[in-house]
């Protein structure tokens, strides 16, 4: 079964780890404020607003907030005071703090509320800076307050449409870099990377009629993430062992979210180029009510794997439905033989 959507994955010179580390180059970071986010995240999230929002300041390890009914109320300067409203279903707050030494720091964050529900918050601010020509971005995507967390938040390199976690080694111009990151956020050093890499090129490995969107990698010791989908030819990563984390393929307005796992895994050799076959074709899973002799199953109880092992959902065929036929296990017996309308 091969659903349309998913149907249709140079050798480096090693370098001496035991060479020694050239000086490093750190960058400014400045925050820029997010109203409206496209960026594919490997793990988005958003949280109650509670009694505040984690961003520490000299009065303590957060603005505090206050719900009042369907409004609230936050303290955006740290001096104890809710000084902003916000009113409706969503809403936008940049609280600022200012250190012992005059040095002003801003965080943002994108809120959301439905009804019955209490607030919830978001990122709503990155910190940015260039290297080398090549735009940076970091998220706080934990919502910790911090930008350093390594594994669990994420970052942007250059003009990408996803985000990778933050990774302690990263893959610019075809150059790895090990990467360091001040806890507030206001900069990053970035050395180069010493030790063996090869290619890895998930994209040119896909097998689909869709585009692939995007594709996050993480090592199998959790220090690195690469955004991958963009990558014309692969990147140049640490050589080591990858897992397929998350991704999303389009076909004109339908979506599919990708998610990997442990059967996603595979090596990426020192010098090496490793092209690991994954999309189509693709298999099904399902669930089936028995009612007598009649069996019935939907739409939204199908799980679609692919070549790789990973995990298709939110998926909307297009054009012609995926035909399915069940047989009985012994005799091979058709039982069921149908598909869901176009679109389903």
């Amino acid at each position: 079964m091969q659903p349309s959507l998913l149907a249709a994955c140079l050798a480096f010179p090693a370098v001496s780890s035991s060479s020694p580390m050239p000086p490093g180059e750190t960058v400014a970071l400045e925050s820029r404020p997010v109203r409206s986010w496209q960026v594919v995240m490997p793990a988005e999230r958003s949280i109650p607003v509670g009694s505040g929002i984690a961003f520490a300041h000299a009065g303590g390890p957060r603005f505090i907030a206050h719900s009042e009914g369907e409004r609230l109320r936050v303290d955006v300067d740290g001096d104890g005071t809710l000084d902003a409203l916000v009113e409706g279903e969503e809403g936008f707050v940049t609280l600022t703090q200012t250190a012992a030494d005059g040095r002003v720091t801003q965080y943002s964050a994108r809120l959301t509320r439905t009804a019955g529900q209490p607030w919830h918050y978001t990122f709503g601010s990155v910190r940015t800076g260039e290297f080398r020509g090549t735009k940076l971005q970091l998220v706080d995507q934990n919502l910790n307050g911090r930008f350093d967390d390594f594994g669990e938040d994420a970052l942007v390199v250059g003009r990408d449409v996803a985000a990778s976690f933050l990774s302690r080694v990263v893959s610019i111009e075809g150059q790895l870099y090990e990467l360091e990151v001040a806890s507030d956020g206001t900069s990053c050093t970035l050395s180069p990377h010493l030790g063996e890499s090869g290619v890895l090129d998930l994209g040119g490995a896909f097998r689909s009629q869709a585009k692939l969107h995007a594709a996050i990698v993480v090592s199998d010791d959790g220090r690195n993430s690469f955004s991958v989908a963009r990558a014309t030819g692969g990147l140049r990563v640490p050589a080591g062992a990858y897992r397929l984390h998350s991704g999303q393929i389009v076909l004109s307005d339908a979506h599919a979210t990708i998610k990997g796992g442990s059967r996603s895994r595979f090596e990426v050799a020192s010098g090496a180029i490793v092209r690991p076959e994954w999309g189509g074709p693709v298999r099904a899973e399902f669930a089936v009510q028995r009612d007598g002799d009649q069996l019935g199953f939907t739409p939204w109880d199908i799980w679609y794997y692919g070549a790789l092992g990973e995990e298709y959902s939110n998926f909307m065929p297009l054009g012609t439905s995926p035909e399915f036929t069940i047989r009985e296990r012994q005799s091979g017996d058709v039982l069921v033989y149908t598909r869901f309308p176009g679109n389903c």
